[in-house]
Order: C-alpha cells, then structure tokens, then sequence
C-alpha cells in the first residue's frame, strides 16, 4: 500500500538545501558588510585626503606666488568630498619676533599668520607661514607636507612672513574656489633704521633675537627648525609654542659704560671663550672705586667684581677682587694690574691680565675648580695661581652663564670717575645658534572662498 501525499516526505532535502544556501549567502553579505565596507569607507577616505593634501601643495604654490611674488592674485579649485575648509586670521596661529638691546626689548612683530584649513574627521591639513602641516587622528605629532618660511643658515635669519587675512568657511560636497588676492606691497620690518635705528644689519653688541611660534602645528614646526635648519627650539607644550633664541656676536670696540652690561648666549663650553674685558674710566681720582655683580638681590649663585686704588699717582696699581657665593659658602681672588693713566686723567684696565698671578683669599676651600683643564684643583687661603684674571673670569662667567648680566653696586662703591664718558671693551664667544643678519618682511593675503 502507498503512502499518502500529505505524509511524504520526497524533495524535502531540496528545499532544506535551497534554505541553507540562502542563509550563507545572507551571512556572508553581512560579514562581508561589516568587515569590507569599513576598509572601502577608509581607503576612500584616504583618497580624499591624499587628493586634498596635492591641493594644498599646489595652493602653497600659488600663495607663494601672490604673496612673495609679483602675482595680485590667484584661483585655486579643490573637490571636496566630504569635510569642510576653513580660513581663519585668529590668534591660535602666532609669530612674535623680539629683539633685545640690552635692557631694551623691542617687539619687531607679533602678529596672527593665519591659518587654511581642510578639516575630515580628526583628520586636518592646513597652510600656515607658508607651508603645509598634516595632523593625522590620535595622539601623534603633526607632520609638514611642504616646509614653512622659516630659513636659518648658522648666520643669517631670514623670515619671510606670510599673513592670511579672512575668516570664512564651506563644507560639503563640490568644488570649493579659493581665491588668493596679495594686500599690499611687502612691509619690511627689518633691517628698518627708519622706524627704529637699532635695527640695522649686522646684528652687534651681544643683542639676542627671539622668535615664537604659536600655532595648532607647533611640533612640526620645531621638528622642522631643528632638523631642516641650525637654530635649537624650546617647547611650551601648554601654550602650543616654539621658541628660538639667536644669539650675536658682541663688539670688539668700545661702548659706552651704561650698566647693565648684557652678556647673552656666552659659550659656557669653551675654556677660552673670553678674550677681552677692559675699562676706560673717563676723569679718574686717586680714590676711585668700580664693584660689578651678576645678581643684583644676592640671589646664588653670583659673583661680584671689584677694581680700586692700590698705588700713588702716575702709573695706579689697580687691585681687582672676585667673590663667587653659593650656598652661603665664598671662593675669592685677588690680584693687581696697572692702570695706564693717560694726558687725560683717563684709567685703562685690562682685568684679564694673564701676566700676573692670582691669589685665593677665602677661608672656605674651593670647589669649583676641580674639573678645570688648566689650573684645576682645590685650593686654600694664600695659593697662587699663574693662570691670571682671565682664567678666574672665564670660570666663574662659566658657572653663571651663559645668559646674565654685570649689575653696577651703590655707592660708595661705584665712584671717582665720569660713568657718562666712561667705556668698556667685552668681548667673548657666544655659543650657537648664532646670528649676524637678520630679515624680516611681512606679505598679507586674503583668501575668498
């Protein structure tokens, strides 16, 4: 006897086959779904930025070309995919150049430099000071797709300034146009005699030129001044700036005897950095009194110098004490020079006189001097030594540099000469970064989108 109809149970694995495929095939696209989409979404993504970091080199080109060039204006098109840019003149991205005369610091410029960017996600390409930066997603450190104007040769410091002027923004999918138009001619800041006489070229008399750079993009900047340049940097990562200090060379010539007398940058590394330290005091009596020091509330460690009558008329004995203070302890020196009185009451003295001996006077032993290559040890009350004044003067401008100053003390220990005719001769090695040029031109842009 058959079976019935309704209880058979023929093509049955068919079906369950039909339904096993499906449902692999479902599974796969969804696997497929979740696995694949995301790296086709990313590698698109990367495509777009590739494509926006090309534009971006061809806009550094062209605002080259505007802005330091002779071209008034300039059309760039980028395809944005997705993402937006944004032109912003706020003062997140910054440049200030001091320089510093002495006691005087002048602020050659301190400005906004402005900033283009791309921004797609956590991921930013902007134009800034003349070159590209890249900030990928995440933690890391921003990278330079094209260098900014920043140029330092171990001599000459030359910062063309570019200046983007606008606050717009556009986002979205399409062609965005830029359009770069120059301002105005090129403002040159410096060498400037005309707005102010101190800035000439060469740079002399122990100034100190300082350079800041605040910006989103402050490590690549840095990374690329050390590495593309000679200059050294130092980073204030709260404030998101970079600071070079260029130090110049000091004149060899007289100047003027008006303390403070600055010494910037003085080569703490070189046992023979010093190579002259002289006076002329202008109308000096029998009873003349000159005292120096590095500090002018004390604070250790410092050192104080001192120059005073230790003979009769004619030719004055001139006796020269240093004192060096640290922790409440005292190293002293002493040692005497002839003064060359000249027709005009005038005293000349060399306190770097290496033919003579110096002698310690302290009843603390010293002990600096024990990793001196000349003259090295530790000495007591009555050692002589022969290296003369110009070896205690470099030890111990060493130990306190290499940026101080020498403060004048009160009287009655600054007396018996003309301070206003006075002058002094200071002349060392300054240690690098060093500068002698220096030129600074700003070049403004408005950018339309």
């Amino acid at each position: 006897m058959g079976k019935r109809l309704e209880l058979s149970e023929d093509a049955v694995s068919e079906v369950v086959g039909y339904t096993l495929l499906l449902g692999i095939i479902v599974v796969a696209i969804g696997i497929i779904s979740m696995t694949a989409l995301p790296v086709i979404q990313d590698a698109k993504e990367k495509a777009y930025l590739k494509n926006m970091e090309q534009g971006f080199t061809v806009l550094d080109s062209k605002a080259s070309l505007v802005s330091i060039g002779k071209q008034p204006t300039q059309i760039v098109q980028m395809y944005t995919q997705a993402g937006g840019i944004t032109v912003n003149d706020s003062s997140l991205s910054r440049i200030k150049v001091t320089f510093t005369n002495g006691t005087t610091t002048y602020v050659v410029y301190d400005e906004s430099m402005g900033t283009i960017q791309y921004q797609l996600g956590d991921n930013k390409i902007a134009y800034e000071g003349g070159g590209v930066f890249r900030k990928y997603p995440g933690e890391g450190d921003p990278v330079i797709i094209t260098p900014p104007e920043f140029h330092y040769n171990g001599e000459t410091l030359t910062l063309p300034i570019i200046r983007v002027n606008s606050n717009q923004s556009v986002g979205g999918t399409g062609v965005v146009t830029l359009r770069l138009v120059s301002e105005q001619t090129s403002n040159v800041l410096f060498p400037n005699p005309y707005d102010n006489p101190e800035y000439t070229n060469p740079l002399l008399l122990g100034k100190q030129i300082n350079v800041v750079i605040k910006s989103d993009y402050y490590k690549a900047w840095a990374k690329y001044i050390e590495e593309r340049t000679e200059a050294s940097v130092n980073i204030d990562d709260d404030n998101k700036e970079v600071k070079v200090s260029l130090n110049t060379k000091p004149n060899d010539q007289p100047n003027d005897l008006s303390p403070p007398i600055d010494i910037y940058g003085f080569n703490v590394e070189n046992e023979s950095a010093l190579h002259n330290l002289n006076m002329t005091l202008a109308d000096g009596t029998s009873n003349f009194k000159l005292m120096m020091t590095t500090s002018q509330t004390s604070t250790e460690p410092y050192f104080e110098f001192s120059a005073e009558k230790s003979g009769g008329e004619g030719d004055l004995g001139v006796t020269i004490v240093l004192n060096y203070w640290d922790n409440s302890k005292r190293e002293s020196w002493k040692w005497d020079v002839q003064s060359l009185k000249d027709a005009q009451d005038n005293f000349n003295i060399d306190f770097l006189n290496n033919d003579v001996s110096v002698q310690y006077i302290s009843p603390t032993q010293s002990w600096t001097w024990a990793n001196e290559t000349n003259c090295s040890g530790y000495y007591n009350n009555g050692n002589t030594i022969s290296c003369g004044g110009q070896k205690v003067f470099q030890h111990y401008m060493s130990i306190v540099g290499p940026t101080f100053s020498f403060y004048p003390c009160p009287s009655p220990h600054w007396d018996g000469f003309d301070q206003d005719s006075s002058t002094y001769v200071l002349y060392y090695e300054v240690m690098p970064p060093r500068i002698t040029y220096l030129h600074i031109v700003e070049h403004k842009m408005q950018v339309n989108v």
